[in-house]
Formats: structure tokens, C-alpha cells, sequence
């Protein structure tokens, strides 16, 4: 007599069946597409996703036009921390029109009286001190949780605190000439190459940052000027600089600096930037005249300069330029 199979048995049969006929299946399916007798569908993939249904974060499809009053977070980006007390000027999209004068509380934030439409561009300008900032910014759309739960609209201003730049040096080989003192093409060498190098001495996380002034349209950033005037200052030729110009008795050469190679930025025990760089220049004085030639070279570093402003407004450094190192040295033959 034939055993009778059990449940158990039957599903255990049915899935050896089932598991067959996909092997089946699938083997066929490999064939014909290998034999070239069929091709399977295109599949887009850059349309999959994964996630469909589940809330993926705060794309901008998903955020909203508002009318808010704009909360203004002021803070030191090297230092990580709020500037508080701080005097904000907000100006319209022409970067002329003053529309608000605000100054930031005890957490480094302030909100305005006015409201914004997402979409306007503003301008925002911070001075304090030497410390002078502008932002260009697009009021930001929001999503819609903080749009019906929030009175205001976010925007982050990151600012700096100036770093102190007392010790600098120009060198030619291992001979440094001091603040004052003389280079001679006869006794030194008729064409020269020197290295002028400028550090920040002042507390950690101290520094620079670039902006752009609307107003006067120019840049805020830091510029190396070398002056040369007096008697033959046009015999010398100069190399190594990126602006070169002559106005009235006077030439001009400058280089913008690295505005975060002269940031001193501590993150924990290691330093992201030491505060220090080095300006490379070459002097020919080959036609220079021993004797009835002398020419003042000056070296001035400016914050908040723009050497274009500079060749367009008489030699001008710029209306809100700060003077942060000054070298003079005498050429003689």
C-alpha cells in the first residue's frame, strides 16, 4: 500500500515544482537574447527612484514662496562664534538704496522691520572697525513646515575679525634689507630678485575675507602695492607682478594676496592656515645711473583694495582701504 503524502510533503513538492519551472523559464529567457531572437525592454533608470513615496529632505520643488521678514545670524566663520552688537545695513537689489539699518543682539541675530519676497536680491553691509563685509543675497524660498511654523526667514551672514600684520620682511638670498634701508645695483647685483613676506602676528583665527562693494563697485581683498618714484624711477623694470601702471610721476605695480594664506585658522590643535605669505618680484636696474639716480620703492598692502579701482581713480587705493604693512627701500648705483 502506497504511503499517503502528508501537507508538508505537498509544499515541499510544490516548491521543488515551482522552483523547476523558473529555471525553465529563465534559461529560455537567456537563450533567445543571446541567440539574438529577442531583446529585452529599456529600462530608464535615471527615473528610478528608490525612494518614491518617502520624503527625501528639503528639495527646492518642494519649497515655497514667502513674505517674511528677513532673521539675520551674524557670525564669525574662523572663530565659529556670534558677533554680537553689530551694526547691519541692508540695501536694495542696486546696492545703493539704504532700506535698513539694524544691529544684532546678545546670539548674534536681528530681524528686520520689512518683509521680503522670496526671490528679491538684498545687500548687507557689516563695518566694525577695521572688520567691513558685504553679502549679495536672494531671499530664499522655504519649505512649507517652516514656512507656516516660522514668523521669519533665515539667512546666515558669515563675517571675520581683521588679523594684526606687524612683521613682514623683504629679502634678496639670505640679506635682508629693513623698513628704511637701502638695495645698491652696483655693490648688490644689477638685476635682483627679492621676496617680501608678510605674517599674521595677531590671535588665532584672525584674518581676511574677500567681498565686492556695490557702491563703489570694486572689490574688498588685499593688495600688495609697489610704488617707485624719484629721480630715474623709470630706468628700473620690474617682473612678477600682475598690475603694472604709471600715473603722473608714479609707477604702480600690484599683486592681490591670498586673503586665507594671511588667516591665521586654528580648527582644534591644527592650523587649516598659518597667516603667512611670500611675494616674489625681480628689479633690473640696468640702466640706472650711478651717482644722480635715486628712487624711492615702496611697498604698501591694503584691505579692502581693488588694483583696477586703483588704475581708474588716480592711483587711489579706495574709499574704505585699510593699510595693514608698509615696507620703504632706498635704490641706489
Amino acid at each position: 500500500m502506497r504511503p499517503r503524502r502528508g501537507c508538508c510533503d505537498k509544499l515541499k513538492g510544490g516548491k521543488k515544482s515551482l522552483k523547476d519551472s523558473t529555471l525553465i523559464i529563465l534559461a529560455i529567457v537567456l537563450i533567445l537574447v543571446i541567440g539574438g531572437g529577442f531583446s529585452l525592454p529599456k529600462i530608464d533608470l535615471g527615473k528610478f527612484n528608490p525612494f518614491s513615496g518617502f520624503a527625501t529632505g528639503d528639495s527646492e520643488s518642494n519649497k515655497v514662496d514667502v513674505q517674511k521678514p528677513l532673521k539675520f545670524a551674524l557670525t564669525d566663520t574662523y572663530a565659529g562664534s556670534a558677533l554680537t552688537s553689530k551694526t547691519l545695513k541692508v540695501y536694495a537689489s542696486d546696492g545703493s538704496t539704504l532700506l535698513e539699518t539694524l544691529t544684532t543682539g546678545s546670539d548674534g541675530t536681528v530681524t528686520t522691520a520689512f518683509t521680503y519676497n522670496s526671490g528679491d536680491i538684498v545687500w548687507i553691509y557689516y563695518e566694525s572697525s577695521n572688520d567691513k563685509m558685504w553679502w549679495k543675497k536672494e531671499v530664499p524660498k522655504m519649505n512649507p513646515k517652516d514656512a507656516e511654523a516660522l514668523s521669519y526667514n533665515y539667512i546666515k551672514l558669515a563675517a571675520f575679525t581683521i588679523g594684526t600684520y606687524t612683521s613682514d620682511a623683504l629679502k634678496y638670498g639670505a640679506t635682508t634689507i629693513s623698513d628704511g634701508g637701502e638695495y645698491n645695483f652696483t655693490t648688490s647685483g644689477t638685476i635682483q630678485t627679492f621676496t617680501y613676506s608678510l605674517a599674521n602676528t595677531g590671535n588665532d583665527n584672525t584674518g581676511l575675507m574677500e567681498s565686492y562693494d556695490p557702491i563703489y563697485q570694486m572689490k574688498y581683498t588685499c593688495v600688495v602695492y609697489v610704488t617707485l618714484s624719484g629721480t630715474g624711477y623709470e630706468k628700473i623694470i620690474v617682473y612678477g607682478f600682475d598690475y603694472d601702471y604709471t600715473l603722473g610721476t608714479t609707477h604702480y605695480l600690484a599683486t592681490e594676496a591670498d586673503c586665507y594664506a594671511l588667516t591665521k585658522h586654528k580648527v582644534g590643535n591644527v592650523y587649516k592656515s598659518n597667516g603667512v605669505q611670500d611675494f616674489t618680484f625681480s628689479l633690473d636696474g640696468t640702466g640706472y645711473t650711478a651717482g644722480s639716480d635715486t628712487v624711492t620703492l615702496q611697498i604698501s598692502v591694503y584691505m579692502y583694495s581693488d588694483p583696477q579701482y586703483s588704475m581708474n581713480h588716480g592711483g587711489s587705493y579706495g574709499p574704505e582701504a585699510v593699510q595693514i604693512a608698509e615696507h620703504t627701500v632706498t635704490l641706489k648705483a
